[in-house]
């Protein structure tokens, strides 16, 4: 839940002169599915409430296990992230489509 207050704290913060995209930037839609992925991690963490140092290492395996499973690494996360938390429009609809796809996969479930 830290990692969430941080990020929307750094979203709305975040400002800085259009420029250009740096060359290992991820693609949007794959940024979306990392971040809805994220979310999970998050929610997932925040549902056990183990304090030990085991969340730690749940963490990192968690994580690796995104980036994995997305063909990416938390490198290329991170220049992406850093990239839209300096055009927080942008990254405010990411966010609104990583939210759809959790909601998507919901929908899914549900049925």
């Amino acid at each position: 839940m830290r990692f969430l207050a941080i990020l929307l704290l750094a979203c709305l913060s975040a400002c800085s002169p259009e420029g250009t995209v740096p060359e290992n930037v991820l693609p949007r839609d794959k940024f979306e599915r990392l971040i809805a992925g994220s979310l999970l991690v998050e929610a997932r963490l925040g549902h056990e409430r183990v304090i030990d140092a085991a969340r730690d290492e749940r963490t990192r395996r968690y994580y690796d296990e995104l980036f994995t499973d997305n063909g990416t690494t938390e490198e290329q996360f991170r220049v992406t992230y850093d990239h839209y938390l300096s055009h927080p429009e942008e990254m405010k609809a990411v966010y609104e489509a990583a939210l759809n796809i959790l909601q998507q996969q919901a929908d899914s479930l549900a049925r």
